[in-house]
């Protein structure tokens, strides 16, 4: 009997001491392989950009700061990164777990993303820059159009007992206190109607190409476009899109559709300037762009700090578009309308936005949000206050003066601006929403 039981102690100590040896090499092996493998920038699973090695010095070390970066360098660039988050992501559905990283699993291949909580300093703070902004060139109509994610508008596709905050009435607070400046568009009534149409992707956190016309179509008058166009052409350009919902929480059952919509009966023409890179192009999409991951940088090639949008209307209604990433799919329902549409992204905006108006002659302004951005996000005030403070300190007055003899110029050349758009417009492009992208459907 006593020989059995050390018999049965000696297995164990053997097995203890295989274990712990077999774990100690693994550790160490995928130290080594950690350290010669080089860094990645990107992750195409995961859809970002990846933490690089921090670099040491005496006060990150001290305040700690280095530890907590090397933290989440090793984490993003650890081996085998992907093939762990196939594998969590497995495990936590077998497990009956509904959401991932702020994703739910939802009905019918919907993911949808856990709606940001608001940050109550940078909701006021935004609010009264747009309020301050608006009174200050009051003579300028001003709109606003917040979008909700899909959590506020397809709840019926979120997963039962699902504990998802109303984002829609956080945006109608927001809406409450700018309203008595401007005309806020409510663009939430407008997608509730068509909840049952394609009208958010299944696997991004962005609305569809649909989702924009519908509002668009309803909010056109509001906007000042007395005879809006009802008639498109529909351009399927992908089936395959996989988006940043997908990347996030690591399913990858669903795919989406993406779809654009060429107008019909308008005979502008257009072309688009990048001013940060110098590019001009004859179309709004970018059919390189469905190549990649991130299929959603059809519109616009993605987000840029400026794009200007010059068009034949000749009808001297210039728009500014205050913006993130959800205005790159609405703004081509807008081209034909307007003969300057300028789009500014203050997530990487520096810039004088007073000079930027006088300069292109800015007659309407837009402020076009999602909800998780204008909710946490607090770039927007920070180019209008920006902008405030130059105007009440008199610092901006040289730059003002000298910007309006541009203006003065610019408006003295109208004609030719106009003749040269609607030449260079007309001779390389071959419809008003431009083809680049619709023939990759075909």
């Amino acid at each position: 009997m006593a020989d059995k039981k050390r018999a049965a102690l000696l297995r164990k100590r053997i097995f203890n001491r295989i274990l712990t040896r077999g774990l100690l090499g693994a550790s160490g092996l995928m130290l080594v392989l950690n350290l010669v493998v080089p860094t990645r920038e990107y992750s195409a699973e995961e859809n970002r950009n990846l933490a690089k090695r921090p670099a040491f010095s005496t006060d990150t070390f001290l305040s700690g700061d280095f530890f907590s970066d090397f933290d989440t360098y090793y984490s993003d660039q650890f081996v085998g990164r992907d093939l762990w988050m196939r594998l969590r992501t497995a495990g936590v559905t077998l497990m009956g777990r509904k959401d991932l990283s702020g994703v739910y699993f939802g009905k019918d291949g919907y993911l949808i993303q856990d709606p940001a909580v608001p940050d109550g300093e940078a909701v006021e703070k935004t609010a009264a820059a747009i309020k301050a902004f608006t009174q200050k060139h009051a003579d300028i109509p001003s709109c606003m159009m917040l979008i909700p994610d899909a959590a506020s508008i397809l709840g019926d596709k979120l997963p039962d007992n699902a504990p998802v905050r109303n984002q829609a009435t956080d945006i109608l607070a927001v809406s409450n206190e700018v309203g008595m400046e401007l005309n806020v568009i409510d663009a939430t009534s407008i997608l509730r109607r068509n909840k049952e149409k394609y009208i958010y992707y299944k696997t991004d956190h962005h609305w569809t190409s649909l989702g924009a016309k519908l509002v668009f179509t309803e909010a056109a008058l509001e906007l000042g476009i007395s005879s809006p166009i009802y008639d498109y052409q529909t351009h399927l350009v992908s089936d395959s899109f996989q988006g940043t919902l997908a990347s996030k929480s690591g399913k990858h059952g669903s795919k989406d559709t993406i779809e654009i919509y060429e107008p019909m009966g308008t005979e502008v023409k257009y072309y688009v300037t990048y001013p940060s890179t110098q590019e001009k192009s004859t179309s709004v999409y970018m059919s390189e762009k469905l190549q990649e991951k991130d299929q959603y940088q059809v519109f616009f090639g993605g987000n840029y700090p400026v794009v200007e949008i010059r068009t034949t209307a000749d009808n001297q209604r210039n728009l500014l578009v205050f913006k993130d990433s959800y205005a790159n799919s609405f703004v081509p329902f807008l081209i034909p309308y307007y003969e300057k549409i300028i789009m500014v992204d203050p997530r990487y905006y520096y810039d004088d936005i007073e000079i930027a108006m006088t300069s292109y002659g800015i007659t309407d302004i837009l402020y076009l949000y999602s909800g998780d951005t204008i909710l946490t996000d607090t770039s927007l005030a920070d180019t209008l206050n920006a902008a405030l403070e130059k105007s009440e300190n008199g610092s901006a007055a040289p730059a003002a003066q000298e910007s309006s003899k541009a203006g003065d110029a610019e408006s003295a050349a109208q004609g030719d601006e106009t003749q040269a758009a609607s030449t260079e417009a007309e001779e390389t492009a071959t419809d008003s929403q431009g083809t680049d992208s619709m023939q990759a459907d075909g």
